[in-house]
């Protein structure tokens, strides 16, 4: 089975950045596009995670997993609370239809490299 993920961009950049990222993953449907009056959507927005912040670097050395200093965004917001001038600025979309296998993977790569994604249950 495959899931369909949309995540949204302040710049074409980023959209064009994570797109390219995400082909590890064998995408199908993958798309950049531009939204001419900005990111609407009416759920929940899942903020992207924030680098340089938190407790610093650590490494298990059990696995040899480091943990770089990020502090996880796992808060949403309601989009009528979510800031105006924030949502307004998001005006690049990335579609993607990816396996079920995949998604958890997919959507922390986007949430790490600026993609502002809307929580869908």
């Amino acid at each position: 089975m495959s899931r369909m993920i949309q995540a949204y961009f302040h710049t074409e950049n980023q959209a064009e950045d994570a797109k390219v990222l995400l082909l590890k993953y064998s995408p199908e449907m993958l798309e950049v596009g531009r939204l001419p009056d900005g990111f609407n959507g009416t759920g929940r927005v899942l903020l992207p995670f924030v680098d340089g912040v938190g407790t610093g670097g650590e490494t298990n050395l059990n696995n040899g997993v480091g943990i770089v200093g990020v502090m996880p965004t796992v808060e949403t917001h309601s989009s009528e609370a979510y800031w105006d001038e924030d949502e307004d600025a998001l005006h690049y979309v990335l579609s993607a239809k990816v396996s079920d296998a995949d998604y958890p993977a997919v959507v922390d790569l986007l949430r790490r490299n600026h993609a502002h994604m809307e929580k869908i249950e």
